[in-house]
């Protein structure tokens, strides 16, 4: 494994490699033109990007509408770099649709600069297409490994757009057109859903369908939805203000309502009050004729129960669809978007993105094999390495041993699959290359373009058949696929527990997120009461005080959290009190010997990776959650009470509590982070805090086979030491008292 990583700023790794085979059509640079804001199509889908080490890149996918497609002519970006960046050395470069369109130095190092590309007329196209941006950098002085880290071009997502001239905006026009709704500066899609009578039953099943098709139709990383009941005055880039109710209802706020709106479900597009934008009306003469509307819009974008999707919903990071790898299978780097490439510099690093489905049950003994065909130059020395990482965690190193090269051929490298998780994962391949040259570190000695190392895209990667059984409750499983609500036959319950614009926003964003992960429409049936769920799966959402005791209690959630989340120091004084107290009996009583246990667990984990719970014969019970003061927000999941269901809670101390902790962990890095039965989010956390599942009930996906029970008896041995040893010795007791017997009474008397 690299050894060497030094400080840097903190990003998610981006898929680097060889360059993509282009057509280039280089344009100069030139400063960039200010344009109205309305006329923007942003293309970066976060909140900031950061290109790091020699060489990276990115691709974001964008949709335009047949009109936005002819009618915009060049590209802005806004970048800065590291002061250590030599421009003449380093180069980005931006493709569309594989056509180069700017390649320029990367010399900003005092702040950020604003540039703009012509765009061939004809390049862009109706519906999908693909921006990537590219960085080779190379350090001014330093040839170390480590001076890697500090190479980095950070491109500013609000300064870096597609200009549309306001003759040819391309103002959303037909239902087809919604996933053209685009992207916000800050790289947030935003659905404003204007519901005049939200108060009432009748609209909570309408709104939360049509929030689910809303999101599939756009499929944007980081969408929420934001529930109110009166009319915006405007929208901007990457928003949409859907209007939802009877006609008589929006008739007052929208003079263009279309007339067949009162007497037939309608779901179209029409002019704002204003006359400046469109807005979308989903309406009918009564509620059963709205829901028909919604019914129209959802039913071409929804996937029947039985339908086996062979992608993820969410992108990689080179906007391809994600593979579902689903049993044993083989794919080519090709097939996963890594091309050939050579490379001169100091650490090479590409990646991929690939699906796991919502029962993998491998993590303790499932190995994948990567076949790597790569090379490397005769100046690469002994002691550089290739590294395999799996979610950003090291799973596997190879050492390059030879002085003189060597061409691998089908190299198998074994990566172990205890970092996968449900829905996407991300595989990274780095080479650290060390050479004489670099120790020398001779002027200009950074800059050589002499390649040291190629991979080819014929690499593969080999996925062995795995244990399929669903385990719960499992929160990574429901954030990477929408287990268990994605394959239901029954609706699942719904319940809020009151119908306002933060209960409604909250569920709205969570369903919409959980859609996309599960690839069609989840089935659910608002409930007014928890106490009327019974066995069924049920997603609750409420702030903390008003979840019934037995609801909190099935999640995991400390019932003493409903009146001291969020109370005032006063309000939970007696709570501090009996916190100190078990503080000082813990000292006075064990704390030293219950050190030494913690000590002595952290050695095990640290000499051996094994921990404490993994030598239990029984596992034990989840420990309930107690939200700290830093606590915004949570996701608990936990069994119905005769654990035949699943319940899901979205809760925090206050409603705008609930609507912006749901927003946070909406945006896609979040939303990765969602694991264990218990997900904290808080306004200074730099992680979301998840709670690991100790207690997990098993759930049958699959027929049942003597292979697939075989795969699982493997894997739960595996994690459960103790038992493997248990049964182990029994067997061997059983073998011996059998040998004896029969040895009795076959054998020869001595």
């Amino acid at each position: 494994m690299s050894g060497e990583r030094g400080p840097t700023v903190e990003t998610k790794p981006a898929e680097g490699g060889g360059k993509p085979a282009t057509v280039e059509t280089r344009q100069p640079e030139q400063k960039a033109k200010t344009p109205d804001p309305i006329a923007r199509r942003y293309i970066v889908s976060a909140p900031s990007l950061l290109l790091e080490g020699e060489i990276d890149s990115r691709s974001f996918p964008i949709f335009l509408t047949k009109q936005q497609a002819g009618g915009i002519a060049s590209l802005s970006l806004g970048y800065s770099n590291a002061v250590v960046v030599a421009p003449e050395s380093s180069r980005l470069t931006v493709i569309v649709n594989d056509v180069k369109v700017g390649d320029v130095p990367v010399q900003s190092a005092e702040g950020v600069k604003d540039i703009y590309f012509d765009l061939p007329a004809g390049l862009l196209r109706p519906g999908g297409n693909r921006v990537t941006f590219q960085v080779a950098q190379r350090h001014r002085t330093d040839c170390t490994i480590r001076s890697t880290f500090d190479l980095w071009t950070a491109i500013d997502p609000a300064r870096t757009f597609l200009t549309i001239p306001a003759e040819a905006d391309g103002r959303l026009a037909t239902v087809d057109d919604i996933p053209a709704i685009g992207l916000g500066p800050t790289g947030q899609t935003t659905f404003t859903m204007v519901v005049p009578e939200m108060g009432q039953p009748a609209a909570t099943n309408a709104l939360m369908r049509l929030s689910q098709g809303l999101a599939l139709m756009a499929k944007m990383p980081n969408q929420i939805f934001d529930v109110v009941d009166a009319l915006p005055a405007k929208t901007g880039p990457g928003e949409l203000a859907v209007l939802v109710g009877t006609a008589g209802d929006i008739a007052p706020l929208l003079p263009s309502l279309p007339a067949s709106a009162h007497s037939s479900a309608v779901a179209a597009f029409a002019d704002a009050p204003a006359g400046d934008h469109k807005v979308f009306v989903v309406s009918g003469p009564d509620w059963r004729s709205v829901e028909e509307a919604v019914e129209g819009l959802v039913a071409p974008v929804d996937r029947p129960l039985g339908i086996t999707r062979e992608a993820l919903s969410v992108r990689q990071r080179n906007a391809a669809d994600t593979p579902l790898v689903a049993g044993a299978a083989s794919l080519t780097f090709a097939s996963l978007g890594v091309r050939t490439g050579e490379f001169s510099g100091r650490r090479f690093r590409t990646g991929f993105d690939i699906g796991i489905p919502s029962d993998f049950f491998a993590d303790a003994y499932g190995e994948a094999t990567l076949l790597l065909d790569a090379a490397y130059s005769p100046e690469v020395l002994p002691g550089s390495h290739i590294d395999i990482y799996v979610n950003g965690n090291i799973a596997s190193t190879v050492p390059i041993t030879s002085r003189n090269g060597g061409i691998f051929r089908h190299l198998p490298i074994r990566v172990t699959m205890r970092h996968f998780r449900p829905g996407p994962n991300r595989i990274d391949i780095e080479a650290v290359l060390m050479t004489q040259a670099d120790k020398i570190c001779a002027p200009g000695a950074s800059a050589s373009h002499e390649p040291r190392f190629a991979l080819f895209d014929s690499s593969e990667l080999r996925v062995p058949r795995f244990a399929r059984m669903a385990q719960l409750p499992n929160l990574a499983a429901l954030s990477g696929t929408g287990f268990p609500y994605n394959g239901q036959t029954e609706p699942a319950a719904l319940y809020l527990d009151r119908l306002d614009a933060d209960m409604l926003s909250a569920s709205a964003t969570f369903l919409g997120k959980t859609a996309v992960a599960s690839g069609r429409v989840l089935q659910v049936r608002p409930e007014a009461s928890a106490l009327a769920i019974g066995e069924r799966n049920a997603v609750l959402v409420g702030t903390i005080s008003q979840l019934p005791p037995v609801v909190l209690d099935q999640t995991h959630i400390a019932v003493e959290s409903a009146s001291s989340w969020g109370a005032t120091a006063g309000d939970v004084q007696g709570g501090a009190t009996e916190e100190a107290f078990g503080e000082w009996q813990s000292r006075v009583r064990g704390g030293s010997w219950r050190g030494q246990i913690s000590a002595f667990e952290a050695w095990l984990q640290r000499t051996f990776d094994i921990s404490l719970s993994s030598l239990r014969l029984l596992p034990g019970a989840e420990q309930a959650v107690t939200p700290g003061e830093d606590a915004r927000f949570l996701i608990a999941q936990g069994d119905s009470p005769e654990r035949t269901g699943t319940w899901t809670v979205l809760s925090a101390p206050t409603g705008a509590d609930l609507r912006a902790g749901m927003n946070a962990v909406a945006q896609e890095e979040r939303w990765r982070e969602v694991a264990g039965y218990a997900t904290l989010e808080g306004k200074g956390m730099e992680e979301l805090d998840t709670r690991p599942v100790s207690s997990a009930r098993f759930v049958a996906t699959q027929p049942l086979s003597f292979a697939n029970l075989r795969l699982v008896a493997a894997n739960w041995l595996s994690s459960n030491i103790l038992a493997y040893a248990v049964v182990f010795c029994l067997l061997s007791i059983l073998l011996g008292i059998a040998t004896s017997g029969l040895l009795r009474r076959f054998g020869r008397e001595s």
